[in-house]
């Protein structure tokens, strides 16, 4: 009963905090990435292949700047990548852009949810993790 109640004041206050920065300023999300999969064009599939660099555990979308910043591991802390484009509606930010020859998308919910697809030649990753609006 206490875990129920505790997910409902959770899910309450992510959508009041949510409602309260789409009304105004712009918003900034911290994200953590909890799994990554790829798959190959030859039905291969397990991590992401990152050239021997550690894969990023924490994110800041940052709507006004337009950028995605690395915040965790330490090694990558602060390597940004550029939001091309940027869509809200529907109860959810939709981010794109296209760095170092493969391009990439984000939806971030209403709900916390964050979800992330990297596409390259013959390689497609999925990512998911949660956002939380940073005050």
């Amino acid at each position: 009963m206490i875990v129920k109640m505790g997910s409902s004041v959770i899910a309450v206050v992510l959508l009041c905090a949510f409602l309260s920065s789409s009304a105004g300023a712009e918003p900034r999300w911290i994200c953590s990435i909890s799994d990554a999969v790829s798959c190959d064009e030859d039905g291969t599939i397990g991590p992401p292949d990152l050239g021997g660099l550690a894969r990023p555990t924490f994110l800041r979308v940052d709507t006004a700047r337009k950028q995605v910043v690395i915040l965790a591991p330490d090694e990558r802390r602060g390597e940004i990548t550029r939001i091309d484009a940027m869509h809200h509606g529907a109860g959810v930010w939709v981010f794109s852009g296209v760095e170092a020859g493969r391009a990439w998308s984000m939806v971030i919910s209403e709900g916390g949810h964050m979800t992330m697809s990297v596409t390259g030649d013959g390689a497609s990753w999925s990512v998911f993790g949660h956002a939380m609006l940073e005050q």
